[in-house]
């Protein structure tokens, strides 16, 4: 009997595996190549090779007497009605309960590879992926892009023409941004202090700053002259006892 042991290879040396490293590199050509024609971003990458290892699956291989790898393991011919182009549009079928009545039915979204549960689809703008079967493929979207990328020799325009109109639309826009700037002027804003209405006259004479009033130019409502007055006495009563304070001759030069 023999017995299977793990066999460690020296580091930094890939080419001791070549046949690992060879699929490797092909899973990685074909990936590269089909990011490049769906012109999905490069974060896909994960889901473009596992497309690529479910294409290299089911393609014939002279080293197993033109067989696929899907043959060797299922003893069964794969079905290849189901391949469908990397990156092309899919209209995946939304359920009954995730819409309203008057919503769409389908939802258009992009199909990124498969899975043992159906198509696996990606939103362009949520980047939510989701697996469902009820799936509908416009392949020929990518071929019409395809073809217009293409450059037609009896469509090309002299390009010196294209920047004289440009240059003309550029001045046209410039005197109309000027002209509406002289229809409508810039709105003045008003240059009034904005106030609090005077509820405390008490607090509101002790935040000017630039004048200086005594308490006979205060003026009081006459149901609050009493009661200030009686607060007034009573802290100065207060400074008095505590002797806070010394009472001196005003320097000179004051008032």
């Amino acid at each position: 009997m023999q017995v299977l042991k793990l066999i460690h290879a020296p580091q930094y040396t890939p080419q001791l595996n070549g046949v690992a490293e060879r699929t490797n590199r092909t899973l990685f050509d074909k990936a590269r190549a089909m990011l490049y024609d769906s012109k999905l971003p490069e974060s896909c990458w994960g889901y473009a090779i596992q497309a690529a290892a479910f294409f290299h699956n089911r393609i014939s291989c002279t080293s197993i007497n033109d067989h696929t790898p899907y043959e060797l393991k299922y003893s069964t011919k794969p079905d290849l009605s189901k391949i469908q182009i990397f990156g092309c549009d899919a209209y995946f079928k939304v359920a009954d309960t995730q819409r309203r009545k008057l919503d769409p039915k389908s939802k258009k979204m992009i199909f990124i590879g498969y899975s043992s549960m159906g198509y696996r689809v990606m939103d362009p703008v949520t980047r939510r992926i989701t697996v469902s079967r009820n799936v509908h493929f416009d392949e020929k979207k990518i071929i019409s892009d395809k073809l217009s990328t293409t450059p037609n020799v009896e469509n090309q325009e002299d390009t010196s023409d294209l920047e004289e109109e440009e240059n003309k639309m550029d001045i046209k826009l410039e005197e109309t941004e000027r002209a509406i700037d002289d229809k409508y002027p810039e709105f003045r804003r008003s240059q009034r202090e904005r106030r609090p209405p005077v509820r405390y006259p008490f607090n509101e004479a002790l935040s000017v700053t630039n004048e200086e009033l005594t308490y006979d130019e205060i003026k009081f409502p006459p149901e609050e002259q009493s009661n200030w007055k009686n607060v007034m006495d009573e802290e100065m009563l207060s400074l008095e006892k505590n002797k806070v304070w010394d009472l001196v001759e005003l320097p000179e030069k004051e008032k």
